[in-house]
């Protein structure tokens, strides 16, 4: 392996996602565009694939979120994801400054698990929120 390239969220609301990912959180768009073809319906195993694309690149290491939005995606039962759940759980974001953030996201009506909270080790102040797609995002701020 050489890197992780991108983190992959599919959204049904493009815009509150958009909202929640740059404004909020603090990501650059670096491309925005619809993607099909042949290719990408033998990839993602179905027929006549439309999808919205946004790349999106954090502040300091260029870590990429990748925002997708299905145009035409076969119908499907919703997921519930837990914390617990079985596979891929959660994004964690090292942050500035936790308390404010945090204070920034429930003014935007954010639902969090708890309010920040020192870690049994007293290195790091640590959070879960969800995030628009219905995911989980790990929000954590570094003692010095």
């Amino acid at each position: 392996m050489i890197n992780i390239r991108h983190t992959g969220l599919v959204t049904k609301d493009i815009n509150k996602s958009l909202f929640f990912w740059t404004k909020l959180i603090g990501f650059k768009v670096k491309s925005d565009q619809i993607e099909s073809g042949k290719i990408l319906d033998k990839v993602l195993g179905y027929k006549n694939v439309r999808v919205r694309v946004i790349k999106a690149l954090d502040q300091k290491s260029n870590g990429m979120l990748e925002l997708l939005y299905f145009l035409n995606a076969p119908k499907q039962k919703k997921c519930k994801l837990n914390t617990y759940s079985y596979g891929f759980t959660h994004i964690s974001l090292t942050v500035k400054n936790l308390k404010l953030l945090h204070k920034i996201l429930k003014k935007n009506k954010v639902k969090f698990n708890s309010s920040p909270a020192l870690s049994k080790d007293k290195k790091v102040i640590m959070t879960y929120c969800k995030t628009p797609e219905g995911a989980f995002l790990e929000l954590v701020e570094e003692k010095k």
